[in-house]
């Protein structure tokens, strides 16, 4: 069984002595067709898990050392080369290498914001006398059950509010200086994550403006700042490069 990370171009140097994920760990290899290849590595029968994502990223990241990467997304298997050859490659025709001439020189950089839950607290019942009322009748032991569960939704919809407000100012800062941007909102309303593609000539300037953005920011968000990494949240979805191909192989755990 082949675990599939990648498309590059069939020309793509590999780094030397790179190995998969599993164990044991299989090398690296290129499986191509005319233009476009794929980048596998032997795995065995064993199930995949989400530790396995940071050897993937692994992966992906030495890759993207010697050219365009388009991420294939994690968990895709393919039963052996020919698979790969009729059931990724070929489908394709140029699309593929059309779109790693478009990711040539692009690379994404995610920003995630992880506010301080009780300085967030304190900022929004500051800003509501009225939902700041209602905190203390619950403190106090005077609330029946509606007023505890307005209380909740007032502060989940207020915390959101207040990521929706930070992810429009951070976004302002650093959108100017990126060809595309998105980002992610879970369930947790103090976590934001933000991911840029970025022009390789242009990442001194990026890393120059998130350090300046999180020295503004102030201590009361924990910043994770990661990168450069092939675009993961900007493969082409419209020419389904990203799926996972036929029955043999096991449907992806991972959110790309």
């Amino acid at each position: 069984m082949l675990v599939v990370y990648a498309l590059v171009r069939s020309t793509h140097p590999l780094p030397e002595r790179l190995t998969g994920i599993g164990k044991p760990a299989g090398q690296v290899r290129l499986v191509g067709a005319e233009r476009v290849a794929a980048v596998v590595s032997q795995i065995g029968d064993q199930a995949l898990h989400d530790d396995d994502a940071i050897g993937y990223l692994d992966v992906l990241q030495a890759l993207i050392e010697n050219g365009p990467v388009l991420p294939i997304r994690f968990g895709t298997l393919a039963p052996d080369d020919d698979a790969v050859r009729t059931e990724i490659l070929a489908p394709l025709g140029e699309q593929g290498a059309s779109r790693l001439d478009q990711l040539d020189g692009l690379v994404e950089m995610q920003l995630k914001l992880i506010a301080d839950q009780d300085a967030e607290l304190r900022d929004l019942l500051a800003s509501s006398p009225p939902l700041r009322r209602l905190v203390g009748q619950v403190k106090a032991g005077a609330a029946d059950v509606s007023v505890h569960i307005s209380v909740g939704e007032q502060v989940t919809q207020g915390l959101a509010e207040r990521r929706a407000a930070l992810d429009a100012q951070v976004a302002g800062r650093l959108k100017p200086l990126a060809l595309d941007h998105g980002s992610r909102t879970g369930d947790d309303v103090t976590v934001l994550t933000q991911y840029y593609l970025v022009r390789v000539d242009d990442l001194e300037r990026f890393d120059a403006a998130v350090q300046e953005l999180l020295e503004d920011l102030g201590d009361r968000y924990t910043p994770e700042y990661v990168g450069p990494l092939p675009p993961l949240d900007f493969a082409d979805a419209e020419n389904d490069l990203t799926q996972t191909p036929s029955s043999e192989t096991t449907p992806s755990r991972w959110g790309w």
